[in-house]
């Protein structure tokens, strides 16, 4: 059942267009920069604001998919 909703997830991100997968990718990486800066307590929330944007900015740009 597990391995079935991630297929399902992943045909649904895969369907999304470029900006929404960009920004879907830069709130990831957000929320994964503030919860390791939680852990470590090495980074802030401007880093973390800084790599979903410039996340944001590299996905929309190169559209990696």
């Amino acid at each position: 059942m597990a391995l079935r909703s991630y297929y399902r997830f992943e045909a649904w991100v895969e369907d999304l267009p470029r900006l929404k997968f960009a920004t879907a990718v830069g709130i990831v990486s957000l929320i994964g920069v503030l919860a390791a800066s939680l852990i470590f307590q090495g980074v802030n929330t401007v880093h973390a604001v800084m790599m979903g944007v410039t996340t944001v900015i590299v996905y929309a740009a190169f559209d990696p998919r």
